[in-house]
């Protein structure tokens, strides 16, 4: 009995319940033993839940921060993100919110930049770069980091991130286009797919010496990266493209 009241009751809501290990996962709640004094942050990721995953705690009414410290008896109530997420609004445990959407891609999930770059949204891949680099880089630049490392997404500099679910690039795009409500921001074809820079309209005869003898016949309209300075059209790669991306982007 005495040890039942060192006990912190935790709620889980549905999708946070399927990353628990699986002795937890078909349980409605967890009781957890307060051995030490620790923040809530620290004991959620003690079941292997990256704080990135969290939308929101209560106790009642109340809501709470990543550093509360529990008490024994206390019960609180852990709540996923809902879809259609805007981080440029300010939430109680994200008070400070990103000017928009940009992501930072793991090398874990590294063919979900390019398709995040072929739907035209902000997707910075860098697969050189160590953990700590590549944390500490999205924390200083504003990024939402896209990852299937559990322990990457722990660091206490990440305020946004996800746990990729999904498996298959494809299914990834859907998942994170949902997530952050970004349909409006599709914008195909206005990104380069190798470094991410925004594309520029190029006038034909700028260009026109690097054309192969085809292209230079049937196409008139091209674009260019101004960072690694390849040319785009629309060319049958950019139509397959095209379909690739409606056909995703209308599940999401």
């Amino acid at each position: 009995h005495g040890r039942r009241k060192n006990m912190l009751t935790l709620h889980f809501d549905g999708a946070l319940q399927q990353l628990l290990p699986r002795k937890y996962r078909s349980k409605e709640r967890v009781d957890y033993p307060l051995a030490r004094r620790a923040s809530i942050k620290d004991i959620i990721e003690s079941l292997h839940i990256p704080h990135t995953e969290v939308w929101a705690m209560t106790v009642g009414d109340k809501e709470l921060s990543f550093s509360h410290v529990p008490g024994a008896g206390e019960k609180i109530s852990l709540h996923t993100f809902p879809n259609g997420v805007d981080v440029t609004q300010p939430t109680f445990l994200r008070p400070t919110p990103l000017p928009e959407a940009a992501f930072s891609v793991d090398i874990n999930v590294g063919r979900l930049a390019r398709l995040l770059r072929m739907a035209g949204l902000d997707a910075w891949y860098d697969p050189q770069l160590t953990e700590k680099e590549l944390a500490d880089q999205s924390a200083a630049h504003g990024r939402i980091l896209l990852s299937r490392n559990r322990d990457l997404l722990q660091r206490k500099c990440i305020t946004w991130g996800r746990l990729v679910r999904a498996e298959m690039p494809e299914q990834q795009l859907t998942e994170i286009i949902s997530l952050y409500g970004l349909h409006r921001h599709i914008a195909p074809f206005s990104r380069c797919l190798e470094c991410n820079a925004l594309l520029q309209s190029v006038d034909k005869s700028a260009i026109v010496d690097r054309l192969e003898p085809l292209t230079r016949k049937y196409y008139h309209r091209f674009k260019r990266c101004p960072g690694c300075d390849r040319i785009y059209w629309q060319g049958s790669h950019h139509h397959r493209m095209q379909k690739i991306i409606t056909r995703l982007t209308t599940h999401a």
